[in-house]
């Protein structure tokens, strides 16, 4: 679910480093996938465009390349402004989320 080969590049391998990435990433990302949803909702395909770069640019940062790869398709439906698709790529982010999200708790939890 993680690249750690990026993760540890970037982080020299620094275990407490990582945690607090990682950290940072689990406390942002519900607030990033409300915006997302709520601007969805509102048909404000500006939004949906800014806060799924965010997000993508976020999951990046850890090596989360496939959450990654989902935000960039809501990213790119934003910033297109056709959002016919973006409920179905916001409900794979949603449930993608679910078990990334217990996979990085459970390691924050043995860091």
């Amino acid at each position: 679910m993680l690249n750690y080969d990026y993760l540890n590049e970037i982080t020299g391998g620094d275990a407490e480093f990582i945690a607090e990435l990682l950290g940072d990433f689990v406390s942002q990302t519900p607030k990033l996938m409300e915006q997302i949803a709520t601007a969805l909702a509102q048909g404000d395909a500006a939004t949906v465009g800014a806060a799924a770069h965010t997000l993508k640019g976020s999951a990046r940062a850890v090596g989360a390349d496939e959450f990654a790869a989902i935000a960039l398709e809501l990213e790119q439906a934003g910033k297109q402004g056709n959002l016919a698709d973006a409920p179905d790529t916001l409900q794979r982010l949603q449930t993608y989320w679910q078990s990334l999200e217990a996979y990085l708790q459970e390691r924050l939890a043995a860091a």
